[in-house]
């Protein structure tokens, strides 16, 4: 099964499971999201680490467009 990937940038607002977000080096993919005061969210990745989102941040991640 192939699986088509477009680049977007997200925010704590369109962050969604599933995407694959670069930080550093590493790549981490979205496993859950928790939203937290203030307009934000927190996000955790299938490694296990979270990272918080706070409204201003903006990240670029690659997300599954289709698969077949």
């Amino acid at each position: 099964m192939n699986t088509v990937y477009t680049l977007l940038e997200v925010t704590a607002a369109t962050v969604r499971r599933g995407d694959l977000i670069e930080i550093g080096s590493k790549q981490f993919k979205v496993r859950n999201l928790v939203d937290v005061p203030g307009g934000g969210r927190r996000v955790y990745f299938g490694s296990g680490e979270a990272f918080v989102f706070r409204r201003g941040t903006r990240l670029f991640a690659m997300r599954a467009l289709r698969k077949w």
